[in-house]
This record gives structure tokens, C-alpha cells and sequence, in this order.
């Protein structure tokens, strides 16, 4: 058996795992591979020429260094410790410039800057007896506020056991079920950051647990749990009480509107908490969002509203909403418009601030390798005057 056989086989599965990242030509070129092998396969017991093996080998000599292997020093291969069914390593950068004023608060005395908003790199993977796991670390800034000596923190890091789809349980750090901008991936959003509503009235990761399903699947979903309420990263609780957070969405309607392809979705959240800390008292929030996709356009709305109850004191409400419009030029051009309306006491005047983006996003390669740029128009609330900002987006899946 000539001596390129044995690496033929053995790196086969590497090149399979490979291909089904890249292009179509990668595949083709790789299914011709596998072809050529199967049938040299069949005849191990016979003699093998050099000329029929020779094209063979060159493609896959040129795969193999694709995959930075160059067939000669010994092949490195990573290896789960445990007995996981299935392990991804994967992650994505979020790589940014702005320029410009403040629109809103959440800007205020920034300069023009580049900076890494997101740097993360997380670890999944999954056991046959229907429990997976999700660990993710962050290396950016993740954060609209400047940060300085940058290191590394966590953002996911939660088990699931998933015996029925109509039941499941989440435990560990994870998004709270409260707001639907909030809950959507970060590498799939339409603008460059999330609107001022989402940002100042979720209650964002927790730790804790969650029960979720989907009881009419693929129709309606739900999730409730239970939270520290202590924020991101903290394992301690302030009182002996939890954060509680319940969401329930589902599909109004799928169909056609005119020729178009069209569906309707919905969704409401609802959380309440008794704090003892910077805030004593009881807060709660709602909120309630819709998304209407018909063919390559899309329109979503979301309304939120927080109110605190303090032990001494007035009660404080704060409200929010926004609405998003989405279109597809092609499949590879996209341009976004949102509107958003903040008041951060509805019992005070003047605390309410407005803000447009305008955007356009590149999808070079789908969202795996995307270019946005977004310019931002905000009216914050008096005294402060209106302004404007420019932020432009590299995103990179990996």
C-alpha cells in the first residue's frame, strides 16, 4: 500500500469539518478527494498504480496546506478531555471607529476613538444524555463606556438539560428573559449598538436558573427564572429574595401578504425583585415588542417600562421604546432606520431623550464577516443640546 494511503485516511474527517466552513469549490474539490479515496479504499487489496493515485494526492497535498499542514512535521490534534458527544470552539470580534458628539448619555465625554468592543471567545459543546454547556469570555471593551487595562471577563457560562423541548432548564450566567433587543446575539443585530431603552431598562446577565420551552413548537415559547439580581458576574444575593423573569412570545401569524412571504411575531416580559443595596425597595419592569417580516423588509417595536418602589421615598417610573425598519437591497446590501424615545422619570419634565440611527451594513459573507456604519442624530434630555456621531463596525465570526 503506497505510503500517502495511511494520511489520506487518517486526516479525511479533518478535511470534512474543514470544508463545510468555506466555499462551494472547497467542497467540490473535497468530494472529489473522498471519491478518489473511497475507490482506492475498495482496492487495498490490490495494487494501486502511481498514475491513479497522483491526482489524488496533489489535491489533497493542496488541502492539507489550506489547512496549515504542510505533511511532513507531526500533526497536532486537540482532543476533549471528557466525554463530550460534540465540542466547538468558536468566537467573533467586534472592531470599531467613531467619531463625533453625544447623542445620548451613554456617550458623553468620548472622544473620537478606535476600539475593540467585543473580543469573545466561547467553548460549546454537548453529551448524549441531552445536557450541553456554553462557556464565553470576553476580551473587548464590552461596554459603550471607556475602559482602561482591558481584561478579560465572563459572559456565559451556563448548563442545559433538555430532556423535552416543551421543558427544559438553564443554569449558571446567562441573559435574563426580559426585552427582545436584548436577548438577540450580538452578532446578529441590524445597528452597531442597541437602543438607549434596551440599555438602561433590562436587567441584562444574571446568575440563576431558567425554565424554558417551546409547547406549540416552532408557534410559542416561554422562559421563567429565577436570578441573584446582584448583576453580571457577582455570585452573591443582597437579601434572601430573587429576581424573578418571565417572557412568553410566539407567532401571531405566517403566510403571504400580496406574493410576499410574510410572518408576525410577539412577545411580553415581565420581572420583579426586592434589592438591598445602592437601591432598597422593590423594582419591576414590562415589556412588550413586536417583529413583522414580509419579503425582504422587516419593522420591529418594542416598549419598555421600569418602575422603583424605594423603601423612603417617591415611586420612579422610567419608559422606553423604539422602532426599527430593515430592508435587503440584495443579498449582500442592507440599510436600517430606528427611532427611540427614553424618559427617565415619566413624573418629571424634561428627562426624556430622542435618538435616530441610520444605517448601512455590508454582509460580505452573511453576518460570519460584516461591515456597518451607522450615523447616529440624538436630542438628550435638556440641558444638554443635540448631537451626532459617526460609528463604523468590522465584525469577524469565527
Amino acid at each position: 500500500m503506497p505510503k500517502h494511503l495511511g494520511r489520506l485516511l487518517a486526516l479525511g474527517a479533518l478535511c470534512v469539518a474543514y470544508a463545510h466552513a468555506q466555499n462551494p469549490s472547497l467542497e467540490d474539490r473535497l468530494a472529489r478527494v473522498e471519491a478518489a479515496i473511497a475507490r482506492i479504499e475498495a482496492k487495498l487489496n490490490d495494487t494501486v498504480s502511481a498514475d491513479e493515485l497522483a491526482p489524488t494526492l496533489k489535491e489533497f497535498s493542496d488541502l492539507t496546506r489550506q489547512l496549515g499542514w504542510d505533511g511532513k512535521a507531526p500533526l497536532n490534534v486537540v482532543k476533549a478531555a471528557g466525554t463530550e458527544q460534540k465540542l466547538a470552539l468558536g468566537g467573533f470580534v467586534h472592531a470599531q471607529f467613531e467619531t463625533g458628539g453625544a447623542p445620548d448619555t451613554r456617550y458623553t465625554g468620548l472622544n473620537d476613538r478606535f476600539l475593540l468592543r467585543r473580543t469573545r471567545v466561547n467553548l460549546a459543546g454537548s453529551f448524549a444524555e441531552n445536557v450541553a454547556f456554553k462557556l464565553e469570555a470576553d476580551f473587548g471593551n464590552n461596554s459603550i463606556a471607556t475602559k482602561t487595562g482591558i481584561s478579560g471577563q465572563l459572559t456565559d457560562a451556563f448548563v442545559n438539560w433538555t430532556p423535552d423541548s416543551r421543558a427544559s432548564v438553564r443554569m449558571g450566567q446567562f441573559k435574563t428573559p426580559f426585552g427582545y433587543e436584548q436577548l438577540q446575539p450580538d452578532t446578529k443585530t441590524y445597528t452597531i449598538e442597541r437602543s438607549l431603552p434596551n440599555d438602561r431598562l433590562t436587567v441584562s446577565r444574571q446568575i440563576g436558573a431558567m425554565l424554558y420551552g417551546d409547547p406549540v413548537p416552532k408557534r410559542l415559547t416561554y422562559s421563567v427564572g429565577a436570578f441573584n439580581g446582584t448583576g453580571v458576574n457577582t455570585s452573591s444575593n443582597d437579601n434572601q429574595k430573587f429576581m424573578w423573569v418571565g417572557r412568553v412570545n410566539g407567532i401571531v401569524h405566517e403566510g403571504t401578504i400580496g406574493t410576499r412571504k410574510a410572518r408576525l411575531s410577539a412577545g411580553t416580559d415581565y420581572f420583579t425583585t426586592k434589592d438591598k443595596g445602592t437601591f432598597t425597595g422593590r423594582r419591576e419592569g414590562y415589556s412588550a415588542d413586536a417583529q413583522l417580516v414580509v419579503g425582504s423588509a422587516e419593522l420591529q417595536a418594542e416598549w419598555l417600562r421600569n418602575t422603583q418602589h424605594p423603601a423612603a421615598g417617591a415611586v420612579v417610573t422610567a419608559e422606553g421604546w423604539s422602532m426599527l425598519g430593515r430592508y435587503n437591497f440584495t443579498p449582500r446590501w442592507q440599510g436600517v432606520v430606528r427611532y427611540e424615545n427614553y424618559d427617565s422619570n415619566t413624573a418629571t419634565a424634561a428627562t426624556t431623550s430622542k435618538l435616530w440611527t441610520f444605517g448601512v451594513n455590508f454582509l460580505l459573507k452573511g453576518d460570519d464577516l460584516k461591515f456597518s456604519l451607522n450615523y447616529l442624530q440624538g436630542d438628550p434630555a435638556a440641558p444638554v443640546p443635540s448631537d451626532h456621531r459617526l460609528l463604523g463596525r468590522i465584525q469577524v465570526v469565527f
